[in-house]
């Protein structure tokens, strides 16, 4: 198994890494253009809205993942917004176990996530529960 890294970028340090990662949060905004572009999450991402994590394989860097927290009345809960890169064979479990280390010490009930349908597979294999499905009706 190949050493993986799961590293929170700060805000003030978004833009010493924003070259190697920004591509990477990329691949998964383009499914999100009719929501929020580039410039959109990089705004989140410097005003703490959204927190930027550095996925590393073997010290090298293979993907990023954006979180946010949500709070309900009997639920903190901590989304990922959206993750991408390359290879997520080698970094995908453990990414979820670190990330499910750190909500849980920072008090999160749950994490949650939305995905295409193609990560189904994927999110059963990692224990993640089908909880709702969205519909959009455009208007």
């Amino acid at each position: 198994m190949s050493g993986v890294g799961v590293f929170y970028i700060p805000a003030d340090k978004l833009d010493q890494h924003w070259p190697t990662f920004g591509p990477m949060i990329e691949l998964a905004q383009k499914r999100l253009t009719d929501q929020c572009g580039m410039d959109d999450v990089e705004e989140w991402l410097r005003t703490g809205r959204s927190l930027l994590w550095g996925i590393y394989v073997d010290g090298e860097p293979m993907a990023a993942m954006m979180t946010t927290g949500n709070t309900y009345p009997r639920k903190r809960v901590m989304v990922i917004e959206m993750i991408g890169g390359a290879r997520a064979d080698l970094w995908s479990k453990p990414a979820l176990d670190e990330l499910a280390r750190v909500s849980k010490a920072a008090g999160f009930d749950a994490i949650e996530t939305h995905a295409r349908a193609g990560w189904s597979k994927m999110a059963k294999q990692y224990r993640f529960k089908l909880k709702h499905v969205a519909y959009e009706l455009e208007l």
